[in-house]
């Protein structure tokens, strides 16, 4: 799983989690989903829509290397995608980078309100955001850099996510996106070993097989 397909996968557990990452104030219930515009066989992978049909569309590109043509490519894919709609509501393009020396040195573009165009990293959302418990905290081990300091704290970060509350599926996807973040992190760990890290509960042992039985 590379690290951008982390981000979707937790928004489709979540889809307000990029609103309390970015700090975006929007009403209304989002959905996430990945789609592919008909005429070219395009796939936007990051489309936020409210439920209701109302609200401004949101398109989110998460990068993980350096692309000067970024913004370019995420516009055209707006545009692309508004040319077969027959509704043009306002649009909120994110452009999340996971590094801040990914980030272009000029924006191309600009937006007239009330669309919008945000850019941020990585780091400085999370901290901004600090310790507040949340779905987001699956996210943390891509902001360590030490192997030794991960393995300590990989078992609160599973503390976190039940502590929450969630459905057992959710439960269950969100440990999948944590495991799949410290992989991508620290490369040279085997699941096995991630699993141990966290700690995880043998499946006799877990909530899911005890409510069952």
């Amino acid at each position: 799983m590379y690290t951008d397909a982390l981000f979707y996968e937790l928004f489709r557990v979540d889809p307000s989690a990029l609103f309390q990452l970015l700090n975006l104030d929007l009403e209304g219930d989002y959905a996430f989903d990945s789609v592919t515009i008909k005429t070219t066989e395009k796939r936007i992978d990051g489309l936020f829509r409210r439920k209701d049909g109302k609200g401004p569309w949101i398109f989110l590109e998460v990068q993980g290397y350096r692309d000067k043509k970024l913004y370019w490519r995420l516009f055209r894919e707006i545009a692309t995608c508004y040319e077969q709609e027959v509704e043009e509501p306002p649009f909120i393009a994110i452009a999340l980078f996971l590094d801040e020396s990914y980030k272009p040195t000029r924006i191309p573009l600009a937006c007239r309100s009330p669309s919008r165009l945000i850019v941020a990293t990585l780091e400085d959302a999370l901290t901004a955001i600090g310790d507040t418990p949340g779905v987001l905290n699956v996210l943390k081990p891509l902001l360590v850099e030490d192997l030794e300091e991960a393995a300590r704290v990989a078992p609160t970060w599973v503390e976190e996510i039940l502590g929450l509350g969630l459905p057992l599926e959710q439960e269950r996807r969100l440990i999948e996106v944590l495991t799949y973040a410290i992989l991508q992190k620290f490369p040279i760990l085997t699941h096995e070993e991630v699993d141990s890290m966290l700690q995880l509960t043998p499946l006799e042992e877990t909530r899911a097989v005890k409510e069952l039985i």
